[in-house]
């Protein structure tokens, strides 16, 4: 038996599956930057479409801006203006203040602002070099976390950006400011803790968070206890949680998550335009109207041009550094800083399956075209995909991992669907096929192409019709094992139809051991009489072997000797379908047909193996047929003259048993009347009809 994939659907399917986990695989192995580089995208236009208008009072950015710059002085500012700057705040009940920039060298007026910085919880800046190439050794850091040594999960620093030795011990505390840019430029995450020469060291927002909840704490007291914690500490349920968390004792209650590189995750939360600022002009002048600074954290930073320090954020490609920690500032506040929990990634593999059943059981399904709306499909579950993750990012703080299952939903469904096509495709040839086999193939090809119908459909044509019969093959089926009465019909079957697409005619039916075949009822064939006769011819030569006796008969045997009988006609006749739509019948009707049929009949009558109708011997012309006379066929109202193809005698099979039996019968006659008559029945009437 012939093995088919079109036999293995099932295969197929789970082929296209593994396939595409193949490659959704190997591009987060080989190439993250992919689905990152769209989760991000994503996230951004999250961020960008629900962040809030409603202005943030919590934090107050004093923003160094240009007309800072123009009314004050070129940056760096006096020692003097920035103890001045402070002092303004100290007096408006500033609750924190924290400075986005770094002072590293020692200016005149260090003193002088120490001395007001110790009056105020004052967070001062200092930046990390991450890069191992860059590895820069200025001013001095301030004091780290009061937990000696660094998490496992802190990046390294190699080189800093520290301040003025008088400037770092007025600070209360100090926080990083370091960046981290992603492949595309934008800051979306910033390292919560920095590893520095064995001792970590929080972040700008981290620090003035703390800071502002350390009520009554004596300014000049550094040593934050912020404590982390890995998922390996947390045990099973540090699964459903982040990769490590930071707590502190002075602040119960509050977790801060990191990743496994020890970021923070920013949620842009706050729209550029809600940030409350005021110009750092405008309060040293007195002009700006500081109750708005009572309570609050004042984020001291630069939007001035000349400053440098800009960055692109998911809120916009150029964006002042402090808007970074503004933000972060206000998640902790709210207590809400997104993370990806450690069992994402397995989730999204889960998902991946999940949607693989879907697709699946959608794709098995009898309804429909599954070729056409599994791509439907897979970009609905990718969008899917993309929503649920963007609405668990803005409401339940979770960043989840979503590309890679919306990728392979995409690819998993157009694959499915290529193979159900094919599958489809493959159905459709088989059953073109066996419709080719039990109709007409121009019939079977019309079909295909066209919807169920049940009206009448039909066209008038000029056409030859045979009809071919294997006479006494009643009794031959009567007597013989059905085996071997269903090969001797397969058999003449399968001649008949050789024979007759040979000869460019089409097999319109077969009953039992009838065949009828028509010409010029499909593709058009002018000379079609010519044909059809000759195709006769050869299916009577074609059959003889096949037909002969396989022992000795006589006259007395019950199974007689089988023969074929040919029948022909020629004129107009309807070809088409007809019958309701859940079950038609195709065949070709008219005059030439049911004379065909009679006249196959009467070949039996007139021991001629092939007979003529009128109007398919006129086709042939004088010549070419012997008239045999009018006869007034069964059924019919009128006569019909018969015809007979020239040297049709050579047509007459000859029996090798029947003949061994009557020469038998004739030697044992010895003398018997009953021999001479042998000679005339039946060997005899076939001899003078050859001779004839």
């Amino acid at each position: 038996m012939k093995l088919s994939w079109r036999n293995y659907p099932w295969v197929l399917r789970v082929l296209a599956l593994l396939l595409i986990l193949g490659v959704v695989a190997a591009l987060r192995q080989f190439a993250p930057q992919v689905t990152e580089g769209t989760q991000d995208a994503a996230g951004d236009l999250a961020w960008r479409v629900t962040a809030s208008s409603q202005t943030e009072r919590r934090l107050v950015v004093v923003d160094i801006d240009e007309a800072s710059l123009r009314e004050v002085g070129p940056w760096p500012w006096p020692r003097a203006t920035m103890a001045q700057l402070s002092e303004k705040l100290g007096q408006a009940g500033a609750l924190v203040q924290a400075y986005d920039m770094v002072f590293p060298e020692p200016r005149e007026g260090d003193e002088l602002l120490r001395e007001v910085w110790s009056k105020s919880p004052v967070v001062m800046a200092q930046l990390f070099s991450l890069d191992p190439r860059v590895d820069p050794r200025e001013g001095e850091l301030g004091a780290g976390l009061a937990q000696a040594g660094c998490p496992p999960f802190a990046p390294r620093s190699y080189g800093h950006y520290g301040n003025a030795a008088e400037l770092r011990r007025a600070a209360s505390s100090t926080g990083h400011i370091t960046p981290r840019f992603e492949s595309d430029g934008v800051v979306r995450k910033l390292p919560g803790l920095v590893c520095h020469q064995g001792q970590a060291y929080p972040s700008l927002a981290l620090s003035a968070f703390w800071q502002a909840a350390q009520a009554g704490v004596t300014p000049g007291v550094s040593g934050q206890d912020w404590q982390a914690v890995t998922r390996s500490e947390l045990g099973l349920a540090g699964w459903l949680g982040p990769h490590a968390l930071l707590s502190s004792r002075s602040l119960p209650g509050l977790t801060v998550p990191l990743d496994a590189h020890g970021d923070l995750r920013v949620p842009y939360r706050v729209d550029r335009k809600a940030l409350m600022s005021v110009s750092a002009a405008d309060v040293l002048k007195g002009r700006a109207d500081l109750s708005v600074l009572k309570g609050t954290i004042a984020l001291v930073g630069a939007t001035a041009f000349g400053l440098g320090d800009t960055v692109a954020t998911p809120q916009a490609p150029v964006a002042a550094g402090f808007e970074v920690h503004a933000q972060m500032l206000a998640a902790l506040l709210d207590h809400r800083i997104p993370f990806m929990p450690e069992l994402a990634p397995s989730l999204e593999w889960l998902g991946m399956g999940l949607m693989a059943v879907g697709l699946l059981v959608l794709a098995v399904r009898r309804r429909g075209v599954p070729a056409k709306r599994l791509p439907l499909a897979g970009l609905a579950l990718a969008l899917v995909c993309w929503l649920v993750a963007s609405t668990l990012l803005v409401t339940a703080d979770l960043w989840l991992p979503w590309a890679s299952a919306a990728l392979f939903a995409i690819l998993f469904s157009v694959a499915l669907a290529t193979v159900e096509h094919a599958l489809t495709r493959a159905q459709r040839e088989r059953l073109s096929a066996h419709l080719g086999a039990y109709l007409p193939a121009p019939v079977a090809q019309r079909l295909m192409a066209s919807d169920p119908s049940g009206s009448l459909q039909f066209e008038r044509r000029e056409i030859s019709v045979m009809c071919a019969d294997i006479r006494n093959f009643s009794a031959f089926a009567a007597h013989r094992s059905p085996e071997e009465s269903a090969a001797l019909l397969h058999a003449f079957c399968c001649i008949a139809v050789d024979v007759v697409e040979q000869h460019g005619g089409v097999v319109e039916n077969v009953i039992g051991d009838s065949v009828v075949a028509v010409w010029n009822a499909y593709p058009e064939c002018p000379d079609h009489p010519q044909r059809a006769l000759a195709a006769a011819q050869e299916l009577l030569r074609a059959t003889r072997s096949l037909l002969a006796s396989g022992q000795p008969v006589s006259e007395h045997s019950v199974v007689q000797p089988l023969a074929l009988g040919v029948g022909l006609e020629s004129g107009t006749a309807i070809v088409g379908s007809f019958g309701p739509a859940r079950r038609r019948a195709h065949a070709a009707l008219g005059e030439p047909v049911s004379v065909a049929s009679r006249i196959q009949a009467m070949t039996a009558d007139l021991s001629i193996p092939i007979l003529l109708g009128p109007q398919l011997a006129g086709s042939l012309g004088a010549s070419a047929v012997e008239p045999l006379g009018d006869y007034l066929l069964e059924g019919l109202s009128k006569h019909y003259s018969l015809y007979a193809p020239q040297a049709w005698a050579e047509l007459v099979p000859e029996d090798p048993q029947w003949l061994e039996t009557a020469i038998a019968g004739e030697r044992h006659a010895d003398g018997d009347p009953w021999a001479e008559a042998s000679d005339h029945h039946p060997l005899g009437l076939t001899s003078e009809l050859r001779d004839a």
